[in-house]
């Protein structure tokens, strides 16, 4: 189903989801808004129709344009959820949750907008799933390093290998170190991943892997988050950025003392040492054993959060292409282009036009 807005009557999935975005309560909402908490709620719930003069407060309220609180996406209703998560062990609340589902879900609807906007179609060429012979993961991890003609080299840029397919990748801060990324594709959308700024260089290279794991794996279904699909993403990433032919070599008679070595690889390879620990222990390089005492110093040194070694943090080019057309190509102004993207012009410098210089006279928003 496309999506729609109306000009003149919200959505209360809208409103909800813009909402949980902020990390705002009904209650927030109701006192930012000059209304009751009971309005917002059956506002949220569809008993009560947001139009005219509230339909505008609501969205001054939360610093949003009208037509975003009037979108009607069944994707947006209460219990659905197609957002893929990559977590870290540590539970986020739901409230925490919540807000990042509806960060990805703006993002989606920006990108979206923007991409529907311009003069030639930009067509996502996420890969296929190929025959997997029961290790769908691995099979197309590897299928995907021969189609980019990688050989036995390491991916140079993860980030412009997605963007290469055209999937948009938006990073932002999300506010906490318990979530690094999620993703979306709807029917009617164009795909995002959302990640998190706060990840080093060789976590976001992983992270990014697990989501197109995701984008490429899982399709259209309605995620779940659950230890099975997330493995299957974490083992797609895996042998996309360290594929176990060529491990099994570089890991061999690998010993508790041999970080240096485990430094070197992560140089070369742009992973993380756990990341490629945690390979060793999937091709059986090493035993439960080993693969304990190995993450044991790991914890020792201090280095589960905070690793040694630099990899550079991969930045996204395609979104700010797709602004530029708008702003230089097209010749469209800031307002008209944050209108496209469903923001208002404040926040849309601030997250969309961060790559650009402002302006002679031009407020710079932070």
């Amino acid at each position: 189903m496309a999506i729609r807005w109306c000009a003149v009557r919200g959505s209360g999935a809208a409103v909800a989801l813009v909402r949980q975005s902020r990390a705002w309560t009904q209650a927030d909402l109701a006192e930012a808004a000059g209304m009751s908490q009971g309005y917002i709620s059956k506002v949220e719930n569809g008993q009560l129709e947001l139009e005219g003069t509230p339909l505008i407060e609501v969205a001054g309220a939360l610093q949003v344009p009208p037509a975003l609180l009037a979108i009607r996406d069944p994707s947006l209703g209460t219990g659905v959820s197609c957002v893929r998560h990559r977590r870290r062990r540590s539970k986020l609340t739901v409230a925490t949750t919540r807000r990042i589902e509806g960060l990805a879900h703006l993002a989606s609807l920006t990108v979206t907008g923007l991409v529907r906007e311009l003069p030639a179609p930009l067509e996502p060429k996420v890969p296929a799933l190929v025959d997997a012979d029961g290790r769908p993961a691995v099979t197309a991890a590897r299928h995907l390093r021969n189609t980019a003609r990688l050989g036995d080299r390491p991916v140079p840029n993860v980030l412009r290998l997605i963007e290469d397919m055209q999937v948009a990748v938006v990073r932002r801060d999300l506010a906490t170190d318990g979530q690094d990324a999620v993703s979306l594709r709807l029917a009617e959308r164009h795909p995002v991943i959302l990640v998190n700024t706060a990840l080093s260089g060789d976590r976001q290279r992983f992270t990014l892997a697990h989501e197109l794991g995701h984008l490429t794996l899982h399709g259209w279904d309605v995620a779940t988050a659950d230890d099975a699909i997330e493995q299957e993403a974490n083992l797609f990433a895996a042998e996309l950025l360290a594929p176990g032919e060529i491990m099994r070599e570089e890991l061999a008679g690998l010993t508790a003392r041999d970080f240096r070595r485990l430094l070197e690889l992560k140089h070369r390879w742009g992973v993380s040492m756990a990341a490629l620990i945690e390979q060793a222990r999937h091709l059986d390089i090493v035993d439960e054993q080993l693969h304990r005492t190995l993450r044991i110093r790991l914890n020792e040194y201090g280095w589960t959060r905070v690793e040694p070694g630099d990899v550079p943090v991969e930045e996204p080019t395609l979104v700010p292409r797709i602004v530029d057309g708008h702003l230089d190509q097209l010749g469209r102004p800031v307002e008209k282009v944050a209108a496209t993207a469903l923001m208002l012009p404040g926040p849309f410098r601030k997250h969309y036009l961060q790559h650009r210089a402002p302006a002679d006279g031009e407020e710079v928003v932070t």
